[in-house]
């Protein structure tokens, strides 16, 4: 089983094989748990707190023996919810940090596919209508899963796409939806990479290995790539 999930919501490795063991083994003793998992039974004591505290286990008293138990994995996701909520209540804090010295200017870069992924979720929070230059699939090769996930946000969000495509691409694009207009260009207009404009930014998505994107956030330069813009779409067909 890939417990790598478990890893993401913070959980240590003695911590995961110790909630695992007691999801096979039912009631355990710490000395058992130390058997089942091949932990230092003193270091299985502070592991143990730490999943007490977030309350994916507990405990019953037999015999004046402590015998440990795994919550079920339904418990998992009230975790979830519980620091979702957390996080949500310091996020106006965590943004009047950020705003306080903004720079008027901003350049971010995210690499690899989640790089890429986390760049497409901010089009669709941004809810606007997107422009994309220069798509001829490789959004489709590079996220085959994710992409499909990202058109059914901007239908769902009502967010219309316009798409400028080479000319040789004309009838071969795949990923379109009812709310995408797509026009095509000559081949020379165009470059190896594919740019996305959104709201006051600018992804630059470059798919040569190892690819990355370059977001910038500016309010006159996204204004002047969308001028830029609208002239080629204004003479492609």
């Amino acid at each position: 089983m890939n417990t790598e999930p478990l890893g993401k919501l913070g959980l240590q490795e003695a911590e995961i094989k110790i909630y695992m063991a007691l999801l096979k083994k039912g009631l355990s003793t710490a000395t058992q748990i130390s058997q089942y998992t091949a932990l230092n039974r003193s270091h299985i004591y502070d592991k143990l707190d730490i999943l007490l505290e977030k309350g994916l286990i507990s405990f019953v008293i037999k015999n004046n023996v402590k015998y440990f138990k795994a919550s079920d994995p339904e418990k998992i996701l009230d975790y979830i919810k519980e620091i979702q909520t957390n996080i949500q209540d310091i996020i106006p804090d965590l943004n009047q940090i950020k705003n306080v010295s903004k720079p008027k200017t901003v350049v971010e870069l995210y690499q690899g596919k989640e790089g890429m992924k986390t760049v497409l979720k901010d089009v669709i929070r941004e809810g606007k209508n997107f422009s994309v230059f220069g798509e001829e699939g490789q959004f489709q090769e590079t996220l085959p899963v994710y992409i499909h996930q990202f058109l059914r946000d901007v239908k769902h969000n009502q967010i219309k796409e316009r798409l400028l495509s080479k000319e040789e691409k004309r009838g071969k694009l795949i990923l379109t939806e009812e709310n995408t207009e797509v026009r095509h260009l000559p081949d020379n207009f165009f470059s190896p990479v594919t740019m996305v404009v959104y709201g006051d930014k600018i992804a630059i998505f470059i798919w040569a290995e190892p690819q990355f994107v370059v977001l910038i956030k500016d309010d006159g330069v996204a204004k002047a790539f969308n001028s830029y813009f609208n002239v080629l779409w204004e003479i492609a067909k």
